[in-house]
């Protein structure tokens, strides 16, 4: 019963998924058999037309910025992180969780909030200064996309790539040290090597997260600014332009595949070079120079201005009375505390409503996604222990191919009016490989063995599943449905392109409120919102790093699993 039901569930997300790709795809043919030669011309025109190909090279460039960005504060952070105690470094190594966990909308609205015409930066500024006119004007620009985009991203960099300092072999680093290498060549010619993959896989990460970017362009973009996501947002909703929609998700989809499928090649390669070396790996050092000493004062300012500094402006302008402006008064100390804000939206009904949809939403999206992924690795595990298929290692990686408006756009086309149902399941579809990532690593750490024994000794397959796998992958099942609950609550784009009548999400609310420049109710519901998904990951987090698979072995862990 329990695989029936595990296999149903996954067929039903792979159905429901690949019928809303179709969809989207399918008013591109609309007409072809009728016209012919005409008609395919037509749709070749349609997708080299000049308008998708400027959202094509803009959505590129934005992505390629903000990657960029991305790893250049997120390899000096690793540098630190990894190889030097420095102070707060478990709280930066704690950011690694934000990108994961909250939603790009509270970072929209962060900037808004503290880079902003009238926000904090700018007040500061013209109190420093003595002058009226807003210094930081980048916001709503190229620049301000990117600057937001990047910093946020930045702890997937700095995490991954500090995961793998850590586990450098010190023999070459030494041995390139004894033969008269500077430190510069050393890092240069030894350790930016052996961290290639890390930093390209990483880099990859953000690049795809930034390439599906669509709230913050949607807040930040002016006039010319549209990446692909919003330029199918707008074709579909606004100038119900069905055939250039589906030429935009076309190409869309073409790219972000191409780069999936790069990414996968590169996880692959850097799982197999794990664990070459059991030696010891570098030690982290004090800092020793003033060199060390003003880097880590440098980037710690970056970081406490252009990622810290929005996430604190929505805590204070949240407490903050709404008579004060964004949040400063006369003095920040001066700032009063008010509860007005939180009292108002849990007054109303609309905001209770929401929280309730959001909570069911999110918890039936995450278990969906958590017993799909679960019948998948255990299948494949059974199937093909040795990750040889080719097809079997391709199918994870579609949806992260898809974004959620081009899935959405196809289902509206399919389903003209949306059900709370119906965006459980489109979100459980998209999510589903993530937590098959959470589940696999643990499951990766099962010995062979160990299922064949359980095979034997089991009256079916189905029972070496519930005492053998699924306990000894508990800690990543949790982590599973943690991460999976904290992203469909901070979803805004499937409730805003589903349209779904008379049904509110948290993160919908936020973006209504903060739409109608209500920015302090809107700090106030995003704090609500940060509130509800950052304990659930916390936790998953948590019990993850401190859950230890029985099966574990010493060997297992010296030659990275099974492989």
């Amino acid at each position: 019963m329990g695989a029936v039901s595990g296999t149903g569930i996954w067929l039903l997300l792979c159905g429901a998924f690949l019928l809303s790709l179709g969809a989207a795809f399918s008013p591109l043919t609309a007409g072809v058999p009728e016209s012919g030669i005409s008609g395919i011309t037509g749709i070749i025109r349609d997708i080299f037309s000049p308008q998708v190909g400027k959202a094509v090279v803009y959505t590129l460039q934005q992505a390629l910025c903000s990657m960029i960005i991305a790893l250049l504060v997120g390899l000096p952070a690793a540098f630190f992180v990894a190889r030097k105690n420095i102070p707060g470094r478990r709280l930066l190594l704690s950011c690694a969780a934000v990108p994961l966990c909250v939603p790009p909308l509270l970072v929209a609205l962060g900037y808004v909030m503290f880079f902003g015409m009238q926000g904090v930066a700018n007040r500061i500024a013209s109190a420093v200064t003595g002058t009226q006119t807003p210094v930081f004007t980048f916001l709503y620009s190229f620049w301000g996309i990117v600057l937001a985009q990047g910093f946020y991203n930045f702890p997937l960099v700095m995490k991954t790539c500090a995961d793998a300092w850590e586990r450098l072999p010190a023999a070459e680093h030494e041995a390139a040290v004894m033969l008269g290498a500077g430190r510069f060549r050393v890092f240069r010619t030894v350790t930016l090597v052996q961290l290639l993959p890390a930093v390209a896989s990483s880099g990859m990460v953000v690049f795809l997260y930034c390439f599906f970017s669509f709230v913050i362009v949607l807040l930040f973009g002016g006039v010319g600014t549209r990446v692909l996501e919003v330029e199918i947002y707008q074709a579909a909703r606004s100038a119900l332009d069905f055939r250039q929609a589906a030429s935009l998700a076309l190409i869309e989809t073409i790219t972000a595949f191409c780069v999936v499928l790069g990414y996968g090649r590169l996880e692959r390669y850097s799982a197999e070079s794990r664990g070459v070396s059991c030696g010891d790996g570098l030690n982290r050092t004090p800092l020793c120079s003033f060199g060390e000493y003003a880097g880590a004062v440098i980037m710690g300012g970056i970081i406490l201005v252009f990622f810290a500094g929005p996430f604190f402006t929505i805590i204070f302008s949240a407490f903050a009375e709404r008579s004060t402006g964004y949040l400063v008064s006369d003095a920040l100390w001066k700032l009063p505390v008010s509860l007005e804000n939180i009292t108002l939206l849990f007054s109303r009904t609309s905001f209770r409503t929401a929280f309730v949809n959001t909570i069911c939403t999110a918890a039936g999206s995450a278990a969906l996604a958590v017993v799909a992924a679960i019948w998948y690795a255990c299948m494949v595990r059974m199937k093909d222990p040795l990750r040889r298929s080719i097809l079997l290692r391709t199918v994870p990686l579609l949806p992260m191919a898809v974004s959620s408006v081009v899935l959405g756009f196809g289902m509206t086309l399919l389903v003209r009016r949306g059900t709370p149902l119906l965006l459980i399941i489109m979100q459980a579809s998209l999510s589903w490989p993530f937590a098959l990532r959470q589940i696999s690593v643990h499951m990766d750490r099962i010995p062979l063995a160990t299922g064949d024994a359980a095979r034997l000794l089991s009256p079916s397959r189905l029972d070496s599943v519930f005492r053998i796998y699924i306990p000894l992958c508990r800690p990543g099942i949790i982590s599973a449905f943690g991460f999976c609950f904290a992203v469909s609550c901070g979803d805004t784009t499937l409730p805003l392109v589903l349209a779904l009548p008379r049904f509110e999400t948290l993160a919908l609310y936020t973006y209504k409120l903060a739409g109608s420049y209500r920015f302090h109710e809107a700090c106030a519901c995003g704090l609500v919102l940060a509130a509800l998904t950052l304990p659930v990951c916390a936790f998953s987090v948590s019990h993850k790093k401190t859950g230890k698979s029985v099966a574990m072995t010493q060997g297992d862990a010296c030659t990275g699993g099974n492989r």
